[in-house]
C-alpha cells in the first residue's frame, strides 16, 4: 500500500471539520502539520498537493491561513505557489496574531514570514518548526 500524502484540499476539509466542532487548537495544528508534509513529499507530490483550491472553512482568518502556509511551504521549496493563493478572500482586513497573547506580538510581527504578514497573519518564531 502506497502512502498518499494529504492535500491542502484534504487538510482544509478536516480544518472546517474541527473548526465546527470549535476547536480552533486542532484546526491550527492541522494547517501547520502540512508544512511538514509537504517538505516530506517529492517534488511531483507538492504539485499535486496544492494545486487544487480547498473549500473555505468557513473561517476567514482559516481560509487565509490555509493560503499563507502553503504560499510558504512552496516558498521553501522554491516552486510557484498555486493562482488560488492569490485571491481577496484569503487575505485578512484586520490582523490576526495567531498566538493570542498581546506580550507575543512583538515577536510575531518581527520574525512572521511575507506569506503570512502580507494576508495579516502573525505567527511566533517557532510556529511554523516541527521536531
Amino acid at each position: 500500500m502506497t502512502y498518499r500524502r494529504p492535500s491542502i484540499v484534504a487538510v482544509a476539509r478536516e480544518v472546517a471539520a474541527s473548526l465546527e466542532r470549535q476547536d480552533e487548537v486542532e484546526a491550527r495544528r492541522l494547517v501547520f502539520h502540512f508544512v511538514e508534509s509537504f517538505d516530506r513529499a517529492t517534488p511531483e507530490e507538492r504539485h499535486d498537493m496544492v494545486a487544487e483550491e480547498p473549500p473555505t472553512t468557513g473561517v476567514a482568518r482559516f481560509d487565509a491561513l490555509v493560503a499563507a502556509t502553503v504560499e510558504f511551504a512552496c516558498a521553501r521549496h522554491s516552486n510557484l505557489p498555486p493562482k488560488w493563493v492569490d485571491s481577496a478572500e484569503r487575505f485578512l482586513s484586520r490582523w490576526w496574531f495567531v498566538s493570542g497573547m498581546p506580550s507575543l506580538h512583538a515577536n510575531a510581527i518581527a520574525h512572521s514570514p511575507i506569506s503570512f504578514a502580507r494576508r495579516g497573519i502573525f505567527l511566533t518564531e517557532d510556529a511554523l518548526t516541527y521536531a
